[in-house]
């Protein structure tokens, strides 16, 4: 996939690549859900975020859709570390962007540095 190809979803148009990552896919079949789209807005102008938090906090998801959701997020870091010297200041706010949604609804980042307080408790 071309990673300028636009897709058209209810008139607004969304990164063809980002959709695929988001969901995991390496092709789009089906209308992303709502929670993904979200996402895939604030990765589109990652300065956009900032209005976009009250959308976020307010999702109501359930167990596989938190799965999902977190998935994707985590995809997105990944992503951003593996690209982040093709352009360094655009893949470092796609990695915030996805950092903050993901604090925001997890209370925690999956793939945080651990902190090495248990090794100080254990001298």
């Amino acid at each position: 996939m071309n990673n300028n190809e636009l897709i058209t979803i209810e008139g607004e148009k969304f990164s063809a690549h980002d959709l695929e990552l988001l969901a995991g896919e390496d092709s789009i079949r089906e209308t992303p859900s709502s929670n993904i789209l979200m996402v895939a807005r604030a990765l589109r102008n990652p300065m956009r975020l900032p209005w976009l938090l009250k959308d976020i906090c307010a999702l109501n998801l359930g167990c596989e859709e938190q799965r999902d959701l977190r998935l994707a997020l985590i995809r997105v870091q990944v992503d951003a570390e593996l690209r982040m010297n093709e352009d360094i200041q655009r893949y470092q706010q796609r990695r915030y962007v996805a950092q903050v949604i993901e604090v925001l609804l997890f209370n925690e980042l999956m793939l945080a540095p651990r902190e090495q307080a248990e090794e100080v408790e254990i001298e």
